[in-house]
């Protein structure tokens, strides 16, 4: 064996945040399939999308091509493969290029145990591969590739990217292994990102409860029992049996986390019929966050060709928030009707949605849509006025601004429709959907220089030629807030907010539920 050196000539780069990354793949419920997951060198996450879009004649349509999240990382990060054969091969470098072992990637292969012995371990025993991983292996290799970690290795610390159960092993090692040895997480875990975790459990909606009950936990048909409350308490060592299961109970900052969640129930498997709506078409959307931490919606299936874990708005999501360096919250206030109340015995509602995408590219970053993903937010008319409803937190890159452009410009879509319901003495009658307000904003926010941040903005539909710098308008900054005004119209009024700050390691240790209080 090498010796370990002294002092090595790699340092981590902790002020971007390129730490080493490690992923944790989901759940395998039969042999065939941690078989295949076995043979697989990349557990899953080398798989790619090929997608149709729009495109001009005479093709009209053409193919968008995305590699996959494990091979963006180590085209646009220079991040190196480390998977399976660790750093020793990945540096070998026939060709004499100059790779940086400190932005290695890994993958954290718990199954392979299971399938060579024949018997399938249980979540603890995974967690532990996955600490003996993160806080043996990788930090061994790095000294051995001539890496600096710093003072007491006070520089070393991996980026978990984890999908489906692999979120669950994730906090099984952060909750009950380093809780027990009284460790500190964040010693070890730069940032937890969780795609399609079931951290509150998967629901079988379609299933009643009795047989749910008896298929999954008392017969724990394909190993599914670790998904109910009463093995997820034990395994997350949860204070209570009746604690809250999407809670980290201080054992990791809830900021330092994001949450994709999906919503494309249609695309999953058969499972989806058990499943129900509402979903990605095994996870519930709303068990599928932490509590505390940030989240994403994307529309997305949890595994497959649509699968939420090789989409394009996964990844730049999650890019965004390792990454980025500025943090923007978006949200309505003041928000008054002004249509006619309804007649007596009529019940009326109001969903308002939201999504924000990448101007240019239609990725969407976040969607909280009742057609298709089933998660508009819901008021009564008695809820109105509405002082003051969160749409998103999301994150920047300045660096990914186009060359010699300093702005970053996305696009904001809304839609606010009322629905009534009348009722009579045996049924009840459904009014169609009325719109009463439906428009698109481009923002553009200039980070450039932080202390002259400016912000930007114009209605699509008041707007010619999108091409035409002088259709930009200017919005001011009050207590640190850009706000716009609805596009006027007679149905209802209200303000947008914008709020951009600095995303940092020290923002991160503040909970997202926390950074929403003024």
């Amino acid at each position: 064996m090498m010796p370990v050196p002294s002092a090595g000539k790699f340092r981590i780069d902790v002020a971007q945040g390129l730490y080493p990354i490690v992923y944790v793949r989901g759940f395998t419920p039969t042999a065939g399939s941690r078989e295949e997951t076995f043979f697989d060198a990349y557990y899953g996450y080398s798989e790619t999308s090929v997608e149709k879009r729009n495109a001009l004649p005479p093709s009209y349509q053409e193919p968008i091509v995305f590699e996959g999240q494990l091979i963006r990382f180590l085209k646009e990060y220079s991040y190196v493969d480390a998977a399976n054969s660790g750093l020793a091969l990945a540096l070998s470098n026939p060709g004499g290029n100059v790779q940086n072992p400190t932005r290695s990637m890994w993958i954290s292969r718990f199954y392979d145990k299971d399938v060579v012995s024949g018997k399938v371990r249980n979540i603890i025993e995974h967690a532990e591969d996955l600490r003996e991983l993160i806080c043996e292996r990788i930090p061994r290799e790095l000294k051995l590739a001539d890496v600096d970690l710093g003072p007491d290795d006070e520089d070393y610390k991996v980026i978990i990217i984890a999908h489906s159960m692999g979120g669950l092993v994730s906090r099984c090692l952060i909750q009950n292994i380093l809780a027990s040895k009284k460790e500190k997480a964040d010693r070890w875990i730069h940032r937890l990102v969780t795609i399609g975790t079931p951290h509150g459990g998967i629901e079988l909606s379609a299933v009643p409860d009795f047989l749910e009950d008896l298929v999954i936990s008392k017969g724990n048909a394909l190993n599914g029992a670790i998904f109910k409350r009463e093995s997820m308490v034990k395994y997350l060592k949860l204070p209570s049996p009746a604690a809250d299961l999407q809670k980290l109970f201080g054992t990791y900052p809830e900021g330092r986390c994001l949450c994709i969640i999906g919503s494309d129930h249609e695309s999953y498997s058969v499972v989806r019929k058990a499943t129900g709506s509402h979903s990605d078409g095994l996870v519930k959307q709303s068990n599928a966050y932490i509590k505390g931490a940030y989240w994403a919606n994307v529309h997305r299936a949890h595994s497959g060709r649509k699968g939420i874990v090789n989409s394009f708005e996964t990844y730049e999501n999650i890019r965004r928030f390792l990454f980025g360096d500025t943090r923007v919250r978006i949200w309505l206030e003041n928000v008054q009707l002004s249509t006619a109340p309804p007649k007596d015995n009529t019940r009326e509602f109001y969903d308002i949605e939201f999504s924000l995408s990448v101007r240019g590219t239609g990725v969407y970053l976040h969607q909280r849509k009742q057609n298709p993903c089933e998660n508009a937010f819901r008021s009564d008319r008695n809820d109105f006025p509405i002082q003051k409803l969160h749409l998103h937190t999301g994150f920047l890159d300045t660096r990914l601004r186009p060359s010699g452009d300093n702005f970053s410009v996305f696009l904001l879509t809304f839609k606010i429709s009322q629905h009534q319901v009348k009722q009579g003495f045996l049924f009840e009658t459904q009014f169609p959907e009325r719109v009463i307000y439906s428009e698109s904003m481009d923002i553009r926010i200039n980070l450039a220089e932080k202390s002259k941040s400016v912000v930007e903005f114009r209605w699509l539909s008041e707007t010619q030629d999108i091409d035409d710098p002088g259709s930009w308008q200017k919005t001011l900054l009050t207590d640190g807030v850009f706000r716009f005004p609805f596009r006027e119209a007679k149905t209802i009024s209200g303000q947008i907010c914008l709020q951009p700050s600095v995303w940092n390691d020290e923002a991160a240790n503040v909970s997202g539920e926390a950074a929403l209080i003024d």
